[in-house]
């Protein structure tokens, strides 16, 4: 059977869900498919993660006996109610028909029936009306899903399924950020995220922006000056501009932690956890004419994604790539964006909500704690370190830099921000700018 962009979503989801594999991307590229299709592949498989609880809450409304236990028959139903509900102008038939046609032959009559009530459950929502909330959900393209099963009443459990979060994340968001920060949290986590491109340095966002529509490509100004929102047309990537390096890929949250290293031009800079090197561009960019970044990463096949970036940026001769610790320098300025539990791009990391677990917030701090530890003692006296994740979680943030001053007299808190992710605009994230004592 050939491969179609349903197909290929649906297998990369069933391994997944069978634990043959951690990412979704690793099972969709380099199968067959390109260009549109594989575009539309990835929306599928992303989107299916994103709204895996909801989904089923909803498929469970008509299906009594429960979902089936057979992986493939389960993750090709959530496929067809993704389309129905989530790929605006989609038609009904052709969703439940290419979908079905996915299931073995015996099994279909019951995925149809279940798909085709799902389909039947969409209306229109017409303007001004107000939905039940318990019994309703908007649905993009102007309809709405009339629930076969109703919603809890409690409001964080209700969040928890209709952005399918797992309910002790949704209630561990609340405790610490409230219930309108879980609102926003749970918002960002079920929407696909924004594409941002930083301009290099030797070239204007207006010029960037001209030359990239000239390509072809919609883009429009985001709140810094130096970033554009990709909203459509044709990839930026492959572009003439991408070629010669006339931008990267980074989220405002992730562009304003690396912003804040105290770098300046002559200054020697360690980024201590540096794959893939978007935050060490801008940080040798900072740097020149006569400074220097060395960038280390403990797993060292990532160092080679520093280098395709550093190459393309024309940045090879300030990027330094160490492959052992120990050789690293003591630098003015260290920059140590750490492995973290990814709780602020949920939506961008589609995987990582199925990984999480309560031990997760208590084991990862260790580490942290320890890298932070080995970036204060790379920072000269009266050097900045500055520790930053993509983590909205006290343990993590706030609890590590204060663990940190502890053990270490006279280090001194110059700032700190936590960025709660908001949909269509910002990851989540947190970083804190740290003065070691003359």
């Amino acid at each position: 059977m050939a491969v179609t962009a349903r197909s290929l979503a649906r297998n990369a989801l069933v391994a997944l869900e069978r634990g043959r594999s951690e990412r979704l991307r690793s099972e969709l590229e380099g199968r067959g498919l390109e260009g549109r299709d594989l575009a539309f592949a990835f929306e599928l498989s992303h989107g299916v993660l994103r709204r895996q609880r909801l989904l089923d809450h909803v498929l469970l409304g008509f299906a009594l006996r429960g979902l089936p236990k057979d992986p493939q028959q389960r993750v090709t139903l959530r496929l067809g109610a993704y389309q129905l509900l989530f790929v605006p102008g989609m038609k009904a038939h052709a969703a439940v028909h290419e979908t079905v046609s996915l299931i073995v032959h015996n099994n279909r009559g019951f995925a149809n029936a279940i798909l085709r009530r799902v389909a039947a459950s969409v209306k229109e929502l017409e303007e001004g009306a107000e939905l039940k909330p318990l019994h309703e959900l908007a649905l993009p393209g102007g309809r709405k899903v009339e629930l076969a099963k109703r919603l809890p009443r409690d409001e964080v459990r209700r969040l928890a399924i209709v952005h399918s979060l797992p309910e002790w994340l949704a209630q561990r968001f609340a405790e610490q950020h409230g219930v309108e920060g879980l609102r926003a949290i749970a918002a960002a986590a079920s929407e696909t995220p924004g594409i941002y491109l930083r301009t290099g340095k030797h070239i204007e966002r207006d010029a960037l922006q001209a030359e990239l529509a000239a390509a072809g490509v919609e883009v429009e100004p985001s709140d810094h000056e130096r970033l554009l929102r990709w909203t459509g047309g044709n990839s930026p990537f492959g572009t003439g501009p991408f070629e010669a390096g006339q931008f990267v890929v980074q989220d405002p949250t992730a562009m304003r932690a690396v912003e804040a290293v105290p770098c300046k031009p002559g200054d020697t800079v360690v980024d201590l956890c540096a794959a893939p090197g978007t935050k060490t561009t801008w940080l040798a960019e900072s740097v020149q004419p006569d400074g220097r970044v060395f960038a280390f990463d403990i797993d060292a096949s990532r160092l080679s994604r520093i280098t395709d970036n550093a190459s393309r940026l024309n940045l090879t001769g300030v990027i330094h790539l160490v492959a052992n610790v120990a050789d690293l320098p003591m630098a003015d300025c260290v920059l140590a964006d750490v492995p973290c539990s990814n709780s602020g791009v949920l939506g961008r990391r589609v995987e990582v909500r199925g990984r999480l677990e309560a031990t997760t917030f208590s084991d990862l701090p260790k580490l942290q704690g320890e890298l932070l530890k080995q970036a204060i003692g790379l920072t000269k006296p009266g050097g900045h370190a500055v520790y930053s994740t993509c983590s909205i979680d006290r343990e993590e943030n706030e609890d590590v830099v204060a663990a940190a001053q502890a053990a270490h007299p006279g280090l001194e808190l110059l700032a700190s921000k936590l960025t709660l992710p908001e949909a269509g605009k910002h990851d989540g994230g947190f970083f804190a700018v740290l003065r070691v004592p003359s």
